[in-house]
C-alpha cells in the first residue's frame, strides 16, 4: 500500500483513543444526516460494507434503528479504531470486522446490497480503484450510499491547509467530479445533497448499480 494511505492509517491509530471526543460535532452532525437519508430503508436480510467504518459509531446507530442485516461488514485499515468499535458493537456477535485499505477491497468475498462510505473517501489514495471495487461489490441494483467533504468555495483553502498540516492523505472531489465517476461506472444518482455545516461543505450522494 502507498506511503500516504499508511500515514494516514498510522495517524488514525495514534488519535483513535480521542477520536470520538475530539470530533464529537463533526461525526453527530454528519453521521445523523445520512441516518436520515437511510432512515426509510429497511436493511432487514441485506448485506452490508461499512467501508471506513471508525469506531462503528454510524454501524451502532444502523443497528439499532434500520433492521438487522445478514450480513454486516464493518471495515476499517486503522486496527485500533476497529478495536473500539468491537468493544462498542460486541452485543452484536455476528459482525464481521476486517482492516482492508480501500483500495484492497476486492480481497473481500461475496457482495453486498449496500456500500456505507462515509467520511473517508478524500483519504482515499487511489480513488477510481475504490469506486471500481464498489461497482464489483455492489449487487445488481445494489446500493451506494456516499457522504464526504465537497471541494467547492472557501471551503478549498481550508482543504489545502489541512493537506499541508496534517499527515493524512487528503484528495477532496466536488459533487459534480464525484457524479461523473459514478456515471462513468454505471452508478445512477438517486439522490443528491449539498450542504454547509460550521467550515465544512459537504455532499452526499446515493446512487444505484444498473447491470
Amino acid at each position: 500500500m502507498s506511503s500516504e494511505a499508511q500515514h494516514t492509517v498510522r495517524y488514525y491509530n495514534r488519535l483513535s483513543s480521542r477520536y470520538d471526543r475530539i470530533y464529537s460535532a463533526y461525526l453527530s452532525h454528519t453521521h445523523r444526516h445520512l441516518l436520515d437519508r437511510m432512515g426509510s430503508v429497511n436493511l432487514h436480510g441485506k448485506d452490508v460494507l461499512d467501508v471506513s467504518g471508525g469506531t462503528g459509531i454510524l454501524a451502532e446507530s444502523l443497528l439499532e434503528s434500520v433492521g438487522k442485516p445478514a450480513r454486516f461488514v464493518l471495515n476499517d485499515p486503522a486496527d485500533q479504531m476497529l478495536e473500539i468499535a468491537r468493544e462498542r458493537l460486541k452485543r452484536y456477535p455476528d459482525i464481521e470486522y476486517t482492516s482492508h485499505y480501500a483500495e484492497n477491497l476486492n480481497r473481500l468475498e461475496g457482495s453486498f446490497d449496500h456500500i456505507i462510505c462515509l467520511n473517508s473517501f478524500h483519504y482515499y489514495v487511489d480513488q477510481p480503484v475504490v469506486l471500481d471495487h464498489f461497482r464489483t461489490l455492489l449487487k445488481p441494483g445494489g446500493t451506494l450510499w456516499l457522504q464526504d467533504w465537497n471541494r467547492k468555495g472557501l471551503f478549498r483553502i481550508a482543504i489545502r491547509l489541512i493537506d499541508l498540516l496534517s499527515p493524512e492523505h487528503i484528495s477532496t472531489r466536488n459533487a459534480a467530479e464525484m457524479e461523473r465517476l459514478l456515471h462513468e461506472r454505471e452508478m445512477y444518482i438517486e439522490e443528491r445533497r449539498m450542504w454547509r455545516f460550521r467550515w465544512w461543505n459537504f455532499l452526499y450522494l446515493k446512487a444505484h448499480l444498473n447491470r
